[in-house]
C-alpha cells in the first residue's frame, strides 16, 4: 500500500503493509521521539504524535488513518542553540522549561509530554493546574511524579503570556498562605486547587532551598541542569530501542513448547526458502559450546550446563531455533514455517532419583553430552 504522509511539513511517500502502525513506520524512519513503551494498548502515552494539533497514541493509529492529516513528532518543536558553526532558535518554551525546572528524569516519557503541553497552550495560555493535569493524565511518567512537569508547564504558560519569570537560581517565593494548610484543599481555595488534596504551587518557580553557607564555587545546594536533558528533550535516540541501522535485520526465537524432550527432527526448508529470511539457524548449524548461566567469572563454580542451541530442550520456552529476517512480520512467518517433531522425556522431580547410576551421564569433554541415555535423564 502506498500512502502520502505530510510529518513535520514535509511530504513523505512510503509502501507499507496495511497493518502497519504509524508508531512503527515513524521509528522505522528515524523518528525515535515516539517512543515504544511497551503496553501496545496505548496505555502509556509514551508513542504520542500530535494529530492535527490534538494528541494522540501512535502506536494506536494505522498509517492509512494518518494519510492527509499533519502529523507532528518531537524532532519539530525544537533543537539545540548551538550547531557547532551555526546558532539555531533554540529548544520551544516548554522544552526549555522541562529542562530548567529538572522536569526530566530517564526522559522516557519527556518528548508526549512536551507535546500534550503544546497541544494545550497553543490555545489556553492560562492553564490551571486541573488542566495541566489532566493533559498530562494519558502519559505514564515513572519517575518525576508529573510534580516538575506541572511545574514546567505553568512556567511556559507564564513565557507565553509575557510575565517574567526570574532564574532558577534566584530565590525562591515563599508559598502562598493556601498551600501552608494541612487540611485538604476545597475547591474555592487557591486559584488552581479545583477541590484536589494536594495542589501545586501555582508560582513557576519550583520551590528550592539554598544552603547559605555553601561556597559559590560549587554546585552543591544549587540548582542544576541534568547533564543530559537537552538531549532528553528533544527526543533524541538515547535508549536501547533506539539504536537502529538502516536495513539490519530482525531477529526471532522459536521457543520449545515442551518442558523436556529430545528434538528428533526439525524442518526449516520452508522457512529459509520464504523471501526477506535471511537465515535460519538450528542446533545443527552452531558449534556446540557449553556455558555457565550463572554469571560469575572464571574459574566458574556454577554447572556447565547451558549452549545457544541445543539438539535437547530442558524448559517451555527453551530455544530452539534462530531466524533473521528483513522485517518482523516475515520473522515471525518464519517461525511459523518450522516444523519441530518433539520425543518427550520424563521428568525428574527428586535429587535422590537425579543421583542414581545411568540418570544423567555428561562425560569428561564439556562440549559433548551422551544423548543415548536420554531416556535415563
Amino acid at each position: 500500500m502506498n500512502v502520502n504522509l505530510l510529518i513535520n511539513g514535509e511530504l513523505k511517500n512510503w509502501d507499507v503493509a496495511p497493518d502497519k502502525t504509524l508508531l512503527h513506520l515513524l521509528r522505522e524512519n528515524g523518528y525515535f521521539g515516539a517512543k515504544f513503551g511497551g503496553c501496545q494498548s496505548g496505555e502509556c502515552g509514551a508513542c504520542t504524535v500530535l494529530l492535527d494539533g490534538k494528541p494522540v497514541n501512535s502506536c494506536h493509529l494505522l498509517v492509512a488513518q494518518a494519510q492527509g492529516h499533519l502529523i507532528e513528532t518531537i524532532e519539530a518543536q525544537g533543537v539545540h542553540p548551538e550547531q557547532g558553526w551555526k546558532r539555531t532558535q533554540g529548544l520551544h518554551l516548554i522544552q526549555q522549561a522541562m529542562v530548567e525546572t529538572g522536569a526530566i528524569q530517564c526522559g522516557y516519557c519527556t518528548p508526549a509530554m512536551v507535546l500534550a503541553a503544546r497541544s494545550l497552550l497553543e490555545h489556553n495560555h492560562s492553564p490551571t493546574e486541573a488542566e495541566v493535569r489532566d493533559v498530562l493524565s494519558g502519559i505514564l511518567c515513572r519517575c518525576t511524579g508529573y510534580l516538575k512537569p506541572v511545574q514546567a508547564i505553568l512556567r511556559a504558560a507564564a513565557v507565553m503570556r509575557g510575565e517574567d519569570v526570574g532564574g532558577i537560581d534566584e530565590a525562591p517565593t515563599p508559598a502562598p498562605d493556601w498551600m501552608k494548610g494541612d487540611g485538604p484543599l476545597s475547591s474555592s481555595e487557591g486559584p488552581a486547587a479545583g477541590g484536589m488534596a494536594v495542589a501545586t504551587r501555582q508560582q513557576v518557580m519550583p520551590s528550592i532551598l539554598t544552603a547559605p553557607e555553601t561556597s559559590k564555587n560549587t554546585t552543591v545546594g544549587k540548582p542544576e541542569k541534568k547533564v543530559d536533558s537537552m538531549k532528553l528533550v528533544q527526543g533524541k535516540p538515547a535508549f536501547t530501542d533506539d539504536l537502529e541501522l538502516r536495513g539490519m535485520l530482525v531477529g526471532k526465537i522459536l521457543h520449545s513448547t515442551r518442558a523436556h524432550a529430545i528434538i528428533e527432527d526439525i524442518d526449516v526448508r520452508e522457512a529459509r526458502a520464504l523471501p526477506g529470511v535471511a537465515a535460519v539457524l538450528t542446533y545443527q548449524d552452531l558449534p556446540r559450546v557449553i556455558y555457565s548461566t550463572a554469571g560469575q567469572s572464571d574459574p566458574i563454580p556454577g554447572p556447565l550446563d547451558a549452549f545457544s542451541l541445543d539438539r535437547k530442550v530442558r524448559f517451555v520456552g527453551d530455544r530452539v531455533a534462530f531466524v533473521a529476517a528483513e522485517s518482523e512480520a516475515i520473522a515471525d512467518q518464519a517461525l511459523s514455517l518450522i516444523k519441530v517433531t518433539y520425543r518427550d522425556l520424563p521428568a525428574i522431580l527428586d535429587s535422590r532419583q537425579s543421583m542414581m547410576p545411568g540418570a544423567v551421564k555428561i562425560h569428561d569433554e564439556p562440549e559433548y553430552v551422551n544423548f543415548a541415555d536420554s531416556e535415563a535423564e
